[in-house]
């Protein structure tokens, strides 16, 4: 029962960061109907620049991953600008996918080039201490990534729902024309989508920066934020159950077949709906 309990709390630290970085799909494709084909990178991006901040600025590790949040966003909206924005007014068109697979790989070599192929660990502000919970031993490092990842997510609902920007998110998304007749720059919303995407890869590359990652948002359905947390949640304690109880050496592969097999089932996702075109 200890050891269940423990695989549980560790995959909701774990699954709480892959919500957080996945929402950042949903974000840009329900505003615009694009994903950023790098957000990977933009997550490895995020935990390199918190190690360099934390290790060689000595900056604070909460004040060094939300500057890594800033710095991603910074360069999700230049990616917006740059790889999306001209290929994306043509709704048959699918370039921005191969502009932004382009974008990052070259993320990719220009990290390498910086910071070389060694894999680099950020020291938790927690320390690598245990606690105990009904004898179930989890590292403080993975517990306080629950409660932060929640903060985020809280803040994020309610910038979407309760500012003026959330709603001419939300307007965007479901038609651009009536929001430009309205006189609100739909280029300037998707922009916004694509700065919240950026910091929201930064801010989870850098919180994650101390213990696996792993992309999660094509299980539940691009256009359903809910399903993104569930299933982020879902597949964080999945992969410490199988680790725990099957082999760690399937871990990712078990995790993976189920992805290939609920996409075979239900292309839109678990949680997701057919798109309608409008016209």
């Amino acid at each position: 029962m200890a050891t269940l309990l423990q695989v549980l709390l560790s995959g909701l630290a774990v699954g709480s960061l892959y919500a957080l970085i996945a929402l950042g799909y949903s974000l840009t494709f329900v505003v615009n109907g694009t994903v950023n084909m790098s957000q990977g990178q933009l997550v490895m991006l995020g935990g390199m620049i918190t190690f360099t901040l934390v290790q060689y600025v000595h900056l604070p590790f909460a004040v060094s991953f939300l500057a890594a949040g800033i710095a991603v966003g910074i360069l999700g909206i230049l990616i917006e600008k740059l790889a999306i924005r001209k290929f994306a007014k043509d709704p048959t068109s699918v370039n921005w996918v191969l502009s932004t697979l382009a974008v990052g790989i070259i993320i990719q070599d220009v990290s390498l080039t910086l910071w070389g192929p060694n894999e680099n660990v950020v020291a938790s502000p927690v320390g690598d201490g245990i606690v105990r919970i009904l004898g179930a031993g989890v590292y403080w490092k993975e517990l306080i990534l629950i409660p932060v990842a929640c903060a985020f997510l809280l803040f994020l609902i309610f910038f979407y729902f309760k500012s003026h920007w959330g709603l001419w998110l939300r307007a965007t998304a479901d038609n651009q024309i009536a929001i430009n007749l309205m006189g609100v720059n739909s280029n300037t919303i998707v922009a916004i989508a694509y700065i919240l995407s950026g910091i929201l890869a930064g801010i989870g590359g850098g919180m994650m920066s101390t213990i696996y990652a792993v992309s999660v948002a094509m299980v539940a359905g691009l256009n359903s934020a809910k399903g993104i947390v569930i299933s982020g949640l879902g597949l964080g304690i999945g992969e410490l159950l199988v680790a725990t109880y099957v082999s760690p050496n399937f871990r990712e592969m078990i995790i993976y077949f189920l992805v290939i097999v609920i996409l075979f089932v239900k292309p839109t996702g678990l949680f997701g709906t057919k798109t309608v075109v409008k016209v």
